[in-house]
């Protein structure tokens, strides 16, 4: 694995991305119009800082008491690898795969050969750096128009990636068509729950903001998910919200409950703060490009929407599906 470095592209690219960001992120009909060129800038913005501080799997998951973190991570994972019964050979696709973290577990688990797509194309950039495996491959592109002919793949998977499509149903049909009859389509969303009441005030601009800040078109209920899946015609085997067991997936964004529990993981209050406030000196001091700040500042209220949302129970980013392409 290469070594990771904290400042790895031009400032005049960063610039840029900071730019087409602030520009395309407030509103929901521009984010749906604008969805690859937002995406792409969000994540060209942000992939350093998730590595950073989360690592590679860029995705939450529930916890139990015995496990780690990171254990946690990659039982989420595996659990995909288990529910598609994959096996060497099998041709699979992950859809929205970032740098790859989950593909690449999931391909030691199974020895089935995965081939990861992102819009990002810096995202390629530093998957293929941190390692490619001989049953791995990175390609950029669009999952609202993927680049592979139909029938191609045995299995599909996404995790916390369907999300961002501007129209989820067009982005489902294009998993349904490069999806082989009898193979199965697998992951996890991010979706408002039953609870989000739209005529309630508060919901409404904690899911605005939430939206607009994580670079989201527009959040859909948990029932619309599986209606869209069933609409491009998937059959719907399950579909349910992970419950949080004994860690919810939102702790290691939340303070402890007292000063000696609190939490000093990487991405905890005090690591963001610290964190922030040295994005602003550097940027004082030209080290980082203008508008780096105010990006730092987008990333903080991001954190405090999901705590919001998900202690009010009106969003979940564990929405688990499981479809198949009828053989018929």
């Amino acid at each position: 694995m290469t070594e990771r470095k904290l400042v790895r592209r031009p400032k005049k690219a960063i610039r840029k991305d900071i730019s087409t960001f602030n520009e395309t992120h407030q509103d929901t009909n521009t984010r749906k119009q604008q969805y690859s060129t937002l995406v792409s800038s969000y994540y060209s913005l942000t992939t350093d800082l998730y590595e950073l501080t989360w690592g590679p799997s860029f995705h939450c998951a529930n916890r139990f008491r015995a496990e780690t973190f990171a254990e946690s991570i990659q039982r989420h994972e595996s659990y995909l690898a288990l529910r598609m019964q994959l096996k060497p050979g099998d041709k699979v696709l992950d859809i929205g795969c970032g740098v790859g973290g989950p593909l690449r577990r999931i391909a030691y688990l199974s020895g089935a050969h995965i081939t990861g797509v992102t819009i990002s194309e810096y995202q390629v950039q530093r998957a293929r750096e941190i390692d490619v495996p001989a049953n791995c491959e990175f390609v950029h592109g669009d999952f609202m128009n993927l680049p592979f002919e139909d029938n191609t793949f045995d299995h599909v998977y996404a995790i916390e990636s369907v999300c961002h499509a501007p129209n989820k149903a067009k982005c489902l049909a294009e998993v349904f068509r490069v999806l082989k009859p009898g193979g199965s389509f697998v992951g996890y969303d991010a979706c408002v729950t039953d609870k989000y009441d739209r005529q309630n005030p508060e919901h409404v601009e904690i899911i605005r903001s939430l939206e607009a800040n994580f670079a989201l078109p527009e959040l859909r209920p948990t029932a619309e998910f599986a209606s869209d899946l069933e609409s491009v015609g998937f059959t719907v085997e399950e579909s349910r919200i992970i419950p949080d067991g004994d860690v919810p997936d939102y702790q290691p964004f939340d303070k402890g409950p007292s000063l000696r529990s609190c939490n000093y993981h990487r991405t905890g209050p005090l690591a963001r703060r610290l964190g922030h406030y040295m994005i602003w000196l550097t940027e004082k001091i030209r080290l980082a490009p203008k508008g780096s700040t105010l990006i730092s500042t987008t990333c903080q209220k991001s954190v405090a929407d999901f705590l919001r949302a998900r202690k009010l129970d009106i969003f979940t980013s564990l929405y688990f599906f499981f479809a198949r392409k009828s053989t018929f």
